[in-house]
């Protein structure tokens, strides 16, 4: 059976991702790939990483799990309205629509006059990619079980009243909780393995370069952070698991 390296929050940043890939190629024979979510927004490389990743896919070797950054942006093509007005560009959206146009929007979006239908058909050839991505599964190794995504679920099973700053999907579990790691047992006996909050904000005496490894008293492990803040300067990591379920970290400091 492969390795399965499963990568935090890479926002754009491209270069760092091949530098991350490239180590555990060297280390590791036979990879699979999984993404927590968050490939775009905020860092300058949005479409790279995606087209990167759906090479990867192609070959049947990768996963993608979809973050709040991936939700919002398929929000603001499909018209839904599900998040509040200029929700997305608020949060890293234009560089997505620079990175994605390859630029022929960034006049538009200095000038403030870009629409959703000026981006959509620079997305659609991406769309099926996007629109595959999934919210959360789980799997079952021989020393551990890990539920994989975006957010995990803390004690607010996912109802992060706290976070407001935008209107939520009325289903916004696994995308959008801010708790996670103030969980004390299992997710029905699985370790969450998420991102979404950089672990500085979860601890800020933490190594922000390394992940966030939550254990409860009884040294039980309930759940990991991997969003180590790559687009903040910090780094991007991965949690390189073998094929009887343990694991190790691999982490580069951010290129981009």
């Amino acid at each position: 059976m492969p390795f399965t390296a499963v990568i935090g929050d890479i926002h754009g940043c491209i270069r760092t991702l091949d530098r991350l890939i490239n180590r555990i190629e060297a280390r590791y024979s036979d990879v699979n790939y999984i993404s927590l979510g968050d490939i775009v927004d905020r860092g300058f490389h949005s479409l790279e990483v995606t087209e990167l990743f759906m090479e990867m896919k192609k070959q049947g070797r990768f996963r993608m799990l979809l973050g709040n950054h991936e939700d919002m942006m398929l929000d603001y093509t499909g018209l839904s309205a599900v998040y509040a007005p200029n929700a997305w560009f608020g949060t890293g959206g234009k560089l997505t629509v620079s990175s994605f146009s390859r630029k022929e929007l960034d006049n538009k979006l200095t000038l403030g006059t870009v629409t959703n239908w000026d981006f959509k058909p620079y997305l659609e050839p991406y769309q099926e990619f996007f629109d595959s991505a999934e919210m959360y599964f789980g799997y079952d190794y021989p020393r551990n079980k890990y539920m994989f995504s975006h957010a995990g679920l803390g004690p607010s099973n996912g109802k992060v009243g706290r976070v407001t700053e935008y209107s939520r999907r009325k289903d916004y579990l696994y995308i959008w909780t801010r708790d996670t790691e103030q969980s004390q047992k299992k997710h029905f006996g699985y370790t969450m393995v998420h991102g979404h909050t950089p672990v500085k904000k979860v601890d800020p005496q933490h190594n922000p370069r390394t992940p966030f490894v939550n254990r409860n008293k009884a040294g039980e492990l309930v759940s990991v952070n991997l969003d180590t803040g790559c687009v903040y300067g910090y780094a991007l990591s991965a949690m390189v698991i073998d094929d009887a379920g343990d694991f190790e970290f691999v982490s580069e400091r951010c290129m981009d």
